[in-house]
C-alpha cells in the first residue's frame, strides 16, 4: 500500500443509519450518521498510513485508558516501563489498540466484529486478544468490547471507548460520584465532589468548558443533544468511569466510557483501579448509543 492511499473502510447500514469502520486504522470508527445528521464528530481527514488516529470519530482504548504517569508502574514487584507512543505526549497514552491494525472476522449488513491480537512488546509486555462487536440499528449503535488475557499470569487489563462529538451548540448530561482534578501534566491530583464548575447532572452547554478529567462512580447513563439538530443521544454502559475531554476552542468534545481512573496503575487504592485478569480470563463491556427525537 502506498503512503498516500487511504485505508479500506467497511460500512454497515440499518435503515437511515450508516456506520463506517476503518479496521486498519486502530479499529476506528470514521463516521456514524443517521440520515443527514452526524452522530459522532467527523474530521474529514482520510485514514491512511502515517495519519493521526485522533482524527477518527471514535477508537478503542485497550489495554488501558488515558495516561500512565512517568511511563512506569510496579507490577508483581517489578518496575514496568513503557515508552511514549504518540508524538507530543511525554507519557504513554490510551494503550496499543488505537495504534494497531484490526482484522474483520465477521461482517453482515448491520453487524461487524473487529479483532486485534497482541503478542506482548515494548509498548505493553503482556499478550491479549481484543474484539469490538458493532451492531447497528436504524436508531442506534451498540458496541460490545471484549478483551482476554493470553499471558501466563494475572495482569492489568482494560477496554473502553473514546468517541468524539460535535461541540457546537452541544449539551452534556450525566451524574458521577466524584471528579479527579488534573494537574498541568494532565495526571490526576485529587478527587473532589462535583460543584458548579464540574457538575453535569442537570445538563450543561459544552461551549466555554475546558476539561480533561476522569469521573469516578458514573451511573452508566449520559445524554448529549444539540440546539440545532433533530436527534439527541442517550449513552448507556456497564462501565463505571467516564473521561470528559473538552479542549478550549475545539470543534469537538469527548465523553469516554472507561473502566478505571486515569493513571490508575500508580494511584494505589485511590480512585477506580485497573481491572486485573487471570490467565485466560475475559473482560467484557457494552456501550449503547440510542438516538432520540428532540421535541
Amino acid at each position: 500500500m502506498s503512503a498516500d492511499r487511504p485505508f479500506a473502510t467497511r460500512t454497515l447500514t440499518a435503515g437511515p443509519s450508516r456506520l463506517t469502520l476503518v479496521p486498519e486504522a486502530g479499529g476506528a470508527i470514521a463516521a456514524w450518521r443517521i440520515g443527514d445528521q452526524p452522530m459522532f464528530y467527523e474530521s474529514g481527514i482520510a485514514a491512511q498510513p502515517g495519519w493521526d488516529p485522533r482524527a477518527t470519530a471514535s477508537f478503542p482504548l485497550v489495554p488501558y485508558s488515558n495516561r500512565i504517569g512517568g511511563g512506569s508502574f510496579m507490577w508483581d514487584g517489578l518496575a514496568r516501563r513503557l515508552p511514549p507512543n504518540m508524538a507530543g505526549f511525554v507519557y504513554p497514552l490510551h494503550g496499543v489498540g488505537w495504534l494497531r491494525g484490526w482484522a474483520v472476522t465477521e461482517s453482515t449488513d448491520a453487524h461487524a466484529v473487529l479483532r486485534y491480537e497482541h503478542r506482548g512488546d515494548a509498548d505493553w509486555p503482556w499478550a491479549f486478544s481484543a474484539e469490538q462487536r458493532f451492531a447497528l440499528a436504524p436508531e442506534g449503535l451498540t458496541v460490545d468490547l471484549i478483551v482476554t488475557n493470553r499471558s501466563a499470569g494475572a495482569v492489568p487489563l482494560a477496554i473502553g471507548m473514546h468517541p468524539y462529538f460535535d461541540a457546537a451548540k452541544a449539551h452534556l448530561q450525566f451524574t458521577a460520584e466524584q471528579m479527579w482534578l488534573a494537574g498541568a501534566d494532565q495526571l490526576p491530583l485529587r478527587a473532589i465532589a462535583s460543584d458548579t464548575a464540574t457538575d453535569f447532572a442537570a445538563g450543561r452547554a459544552i461551549a466555554g468548558c475546558e476539561s480533561d478529567n476522569c469521573y469516578d462512580g458514573w451511573d452508566g447513563r449520559a445524554a448529549i443533544w444539540w440546539d440545532d439538530r433533530p436527534l439527541g443521544l442517550t449513552i448507556l454502559s456497564d462501565l463505571s468511569c467516564a473521561v470528559v475531554y473538552t479542549p478550549a476552542d475545539a470543534r469537538f468534545f469527548c465523553f469516554e466510557p472507561v473502566p478505571h481512573g486515569n493513571n490508575a496503575l500508580n494511584l494505589g487504592g485511590a480512585g477506580q483501579p485497573m481491572p486485573v485478569a487471570a490467565p485466560g480470563e475475559t473482560i467484557r463491556a457494552r456501550i449503547a448509543f440510542d438516538a432520540w427525537e428532540r421535541i
